[in-house]
């Protein structure tokens, strides 16, 4: 399955006893079981492609609409629409609720 990944507070979660960003516990899973593209508006998006070894990256900017299975996005209501997608989750968490397998 194509998915659109989004990366803060998605793919990274913030931990507020740390006060950091850390990977979703399922983030890996996710990616070893499908074929995640990258898709956000964080700046360092390249650098979590080649360290996460996405199938791509596309970034929020861009000027064309991608296309995918699923997006996985906190913000998802506002992101709907600038992607082709057949479903939608807010979460990682989500989606494999969703999707068992």
């Amino acid at each position: 399955m194509k998915i659109l990944l989004d990366i803060d507070d998605t793919a990274l979660i913030y931990n507020k006893k740390n006060k950091e960003y850390v990977e979703h516990k399922r983030l890996r899973e996710l990616l070893l079981k499908h074929d995640v593209v990258l898709y956000s508006g964080n700046p360092d998006i390249e650098l979590y492609y080649n360290k996460w070894g996405a199938k791509g990256f596309v970034p929020k900017e861009a000027n064309y609409i991608p296309n995918a299975d699923v997006l996985i996005d906190n913000n998802a209501d506002l992101h709907i629409h600038d992607v082709n997608v057949k479903k939608s989750y807010r979460s990682i968490d989500l989606f494999f609720r969703f999707n068992k397998k």
